[in-house]
């Protein structure tokens, strides 16, 4: 009888078969890592291109504001000069109103009407005088409210003058008192307003 030692064959069969389940395990290992890394690495890319992104915007964004605070300061400077422009003006116009106003009042006078007197108080004005009748008062009245300068015109008396005894006679007069407002800027108490200019900005009318 032949007798064959199989224990080599068997320790050989062990030994390649420990030897595929470590390939095995070091295959599953490295297919594991694979799946943990490559998500990994996906995020971390679209992240950089997100930090990218952001990078840019915060960058825009800065640049928007300046630009926003440069028109910011323009506007200031702009309505700073207007407002200088506008104090000029209104100086010009009370430099000269003083005199167009006493003329507007000499022009709306008419044929027998006299002023008597007049008096003018931080814008306040009263105006007496003597006319031939109730109609040549009206008349007075009404012009001088056509004036730029003069407004709120109003009425404050008439009265029949009397004659003094002894006294030559005359022509039977009427003495009045006139009450108004007095601009001499010409605005008839309104604020100068900005016009506009051929360059886009406003100057005081």
């Amino acid at each position: 009888m032949i007798r064959i030692n199989l224990l080599p064959v068997r320790e050989a069969e062990r030994a390649l078969g420990r030897r595929r389940q470590i390939a095995l395990a070091i295959l599953m290992g490295t297919v594991v890592l694979l799946m943990m890394l490559l998500p990994y690495t996906f995020q971390a890319r679209r992240l950089g291109q997100l930090e990218s992104e952001s990078a840019k915007l915060q960058a825009e964004i800065a640049r928007l504001d300046q630009q926003a605070k440069e028109v910011k300061d323009l506007d200031a400077k702009r309505a700073e000069l207007q407002a200088k422009l506008q104090v000029i003006e209104l100086l010009k116009h009370r430099r000269v109103g003083p005199v167009r106003a006493l003329e507007d009042l000499s022009d709306a006078a008419p044929e027998k009407l006299w002023l008597t007197d007049f008096s003018e108080s931080n814008g306040a004005v009263s105006i007496q005088g003597l006319a031939i009748d109730n109609q040549t008062i009206a008349e007075f009245m009404r012009r001088l409210q056509q004036s730029r300068y003069f407004y709120e015109v109003d009425l404050v008396e008439t009265a029949q003058v009397v004659a003094q005894p002894g006294a030559q006679a005359g022509p039977s007069l009427k003495r009045f008192q006139i009450k108004a407002r007095l601009d001499y800027v010409g605005q008839r108490g309104k604020a100068l307003t900005p016009v506009p200019t051929p360059g886009g900005q406003k100057k005081p009318a």
